[in-house]
């Protein structure tokens, strides 16, 4: 007996040991990341300034900062445009489009197929800035949209990113990463049996009823996560809006990422940066608990 429990140790340290090598660069990943967010939540309650007196003098201000998230514009409307932003390119967008060209493509093996799949990578392959450039020259006022469509049929040229920004930048952020989208569904699409969606074709079902009463069941936990992901990614999301547009005209698409990268590093202020940073991570963690609840199964 004493024998075995001998034998039995250096297997079971051996395999601790393994487990803790594995998990060390997760634990350092978590640790880097922890520490970063506790400098974040402390430079919150400063005045910290990128230059000059205050870069190295610095003082506590308390809740000023915070208090002054919710007292002036700036932040309220950035949460807004943020919220517009995520909402139809991410939420609506990204995610119905995502899901109907897998629905649509499902099963197929086609040229058109092909064709599509190309094109949705493309966008979602391409650097932020390589895209920001083709959007911006597509839809300027001496761009192709311009130069094929409107003037060809006698309207005056308009210039769509200055004129229509949001928008705009909400359709290039969609084309960027409906790829996403569409590879989670078609995997998820792939999984669901073919012969509980034949059943209930027979049983007289339409094809709108076969997908919104068998399939988005099935896949609902896909679902969640999708929206998971790509909800976090746009609401954090800032080169392609920077390249676009810089926050503008004016503010029309100064999301939160924007503002935040004005605040702290175009004017120098580190502290409310801070603040700005702290209570994004509050939203994106209460919107993460949102989805986590939606991937439990319902009882």
């Amino acid at each position: 007996m004493s024998l075995m429990k001998n034998q039995a140790n250096p297997w079971l340290t051996s395999n601790l040991l393994v487990l803790g090598l594995g998990m060390l660069p997760a634990l350092l990943l978590i640790g880097v990341l922890l520490y970063f967010t506790a400098w974040a939540f402390a430079f919150s309650f400063t005045d910290l300034a990128l230059v000059g007196r205050k870069s190295v003098e610095w003082s506590w201000v308390g809740l000023q900062n915070f208090e002054r998230l919710f007292t002036r514009r700036g932040f309220l409307e950035s949460l807004w445009t943020t919220v517009i932003f995520v909402f139809f390119s991410a939420i609506v967008g990204q995610s119905v489009l995502g899901f109907l060209l897998a629905a649509l493509l499902r099963g197929t093996q086609s040229t058109i197929k092909t064709v599509v799949e190309v094109c949705i990578m493309l966008g979602w392959l391409l650097p932020d800035i390589v895209a920001a450039f083709l959007w911006s020259a597509t839809t300027s006022q001496t761009g192709l949209i311009n130069s094929l469509i409107i003037v060809p049929l006698g309207f005056p040229p308009v210039n769509f990113i200055n004129d229509y920004a949001l928008p705009v930048v909400t359709i290039a952020n969609i084309w960027k990463g409906t790829a996403w989208s569409y590879l989670l569904f078609s995997a998820a699409l792939d999984s669901v049996s073919r012969e509980v969606v034949e059943a209930a074709k027979v049983d007289g079902a339409t094809a709108f009823q076969r997908i919104w009463l068998v399939m988005l069941p099935i896949i609902r936990p896909h679902i969640a996560t999708n929206m998971l992901f790509i909800t976090i990614w746009t609401f954090t999301y800032f080169p392609l809006i920077f390249a676009m547009t810089g926050g503008g005209p004016g503010t029309q698409t100064q999301t939160l990422a924007v503002f935040l990268y004005n605040q702290s590093f175009s004017r120098g202020n580190l502290g409310f940066g801070s603040a700005i940073s702290v209570a994004m991570l509050v939203i994106v963690g209460l919107l993460s608990l949102v989805y986590l609840r939606m991937l439990r199964e319902p009882k």
